[in-house]
């Protein structure tokens, strides 16, 4: 058996980022910008590494950046995290450990944060006819996706695992402001958006307190604020979903996130067989129509969203929804080695050569 652990995707990323920021001072920087100075940080949180960059001329506004776009990620992973062992000490602040808890039993009062996230999740969910469920709870754990244990489930196990998932068994109170599972046994697992929310409410942060340049990126949510400090658009590299130590793509973005899922993020192999924690909630087995999706959108949430969503779905019905959705564009990659690229992001993309992929079709 291989185990590739989840936080090895936002080591490599932060890499790449790294990497593309070399050379980012220059001496032709407009007098506004020329007393930039960089101020960053990384810390685990969410179970992957979160690198943030901010720019400032101020020191004392630059940590300050840090420390709240920081104490944003701690807040939504408080009351997202669903398990009570040592990363969560106080599950009582959990908002999905607490709805879990009392699945089929009765609603639970939740964030604003939290309504805000299942609302979203529900929005995709209903657009994608179940392709995003955040009630695959039952699933990963059966897997042994939710605590890194795995296994094959037989037959008889998924047909159990499966008979408790179901978005349209959420019960949303939006004037209470409560979540009820209608069915004890359900669970509700907000992998597929936590890290893209947590990373939109750290960018409000940095946008509130004045900052015009920053990166943040949290094990592959990758959002970025404004330009780079001399003027240019961040650059950011999309990895070879193969080859950890390659990239296929390098994109240009500005005030726009970066989100990729593929199935190189956690997975195990038994008998040449690769099994990955992003599963169809429909087979309740690991998707196969895409080995690789990032999307680039405006904001963090939605790129997380569909990066998932669009993974499930494959390309033929990914390019359908891409289509649907303003401002957003896709890099989707197939286990035949095809990409598929938006037309949208002509300009901003530069695909690598002799990379053994072949760019084929437009989204």
């Amino acid at each position: 058996m291989i185990y590739q652990p989840y936080t090895r995707l936002g080591v490599i990323l932060l890499l790449l980022i790294c990497l593309s920021m070399l050379g980012c001072e220059d001496s032709s920087l407009p007098p506004e910008q020329s007393d930039l100075r960089e101020y960053s940080r990384e810390n685990f949180i969410m179970n992957t590494l979160v690198t943030i960059r901010v720019y400032s001329s101020d020191p004392a506004l630059g940590k300050r950046a840090l420390a709240e776009a920081f104490a944003e990620f701690q807040r939504i992973d408080k009351l997202s995290n669903r398990f009570a062992e040592k990363n969560l000490p106080h599950p009582e602040l959990s908002d999905v450990y607490r709805v879990n808890k009392n699945a089929g039993l009765k609603p639970v009062k939740v964030s604003d944060d939290t309504l805000a996230m299942l609302d979203r999740s529900q929005y995709f969910a209903g657009l994608s006819e179940g392709a995003f469920d955040v009630t695959v709870g039952p699933l990963m754990d059966l897997w042994g996706f939710g605590k890194e244990h795995y296994q094959i489930p037989s037959a008889t196990q998924l047909e159990s695992a499966l008979a408790l998932v179901g978005y349209k068994r959420i019960l949303i109170n939006e004037t209470e402001k409560t979540v009820f599972l209608t069915e004890k046994g359900m669970e509700i697992d907000l992998g597929g958006v936590a890290k893209g929310y947590a990373t939109d409410m750290a960018v409000q942060k940095l946008r509130q307190i004045g900052i015009k340049s920053a990166i943040i990126n949290a094990g592959g949510s990758i959002y970025a604020l404004g330009l780079k400090p001399d003027g240019s658009p961040w650059r950011t590299g999309i990895r070879d979903p193969r080859d950890a130590d390659k990239i296929i793509a390098v994109l240009e973005v500005k005030d726009a996130a970066v989100v990729s899922s593929g199935d190189y993020e956690r997975y195990f192999i038994r008998d040449g067989v690769r099994y990955h924690h992003i599963l169809d909630p429909v087979t309740g087995q690991p998707a196969r129509k895409l080995i690789s999706s990032t999307i680039v959108a405006p904001q963090a949430t939605d790129a997380d969203l569909l990066s998932t969503t669009i993974f499930v779905l494959g390309s033929s019905e990914g390019k359908k929804l891409i289509g649907e959705m303003p401002n957003t564009s896709a890099v989707l990659v197939d286990d035949s080695g095809v990409i598929n690229c938006s037309t949208e992001l002509a300009e901003q993309i530069e695909f690598i050569e002799d990379t053994g992929y072949q760019v084929s079709g437009n989204i």
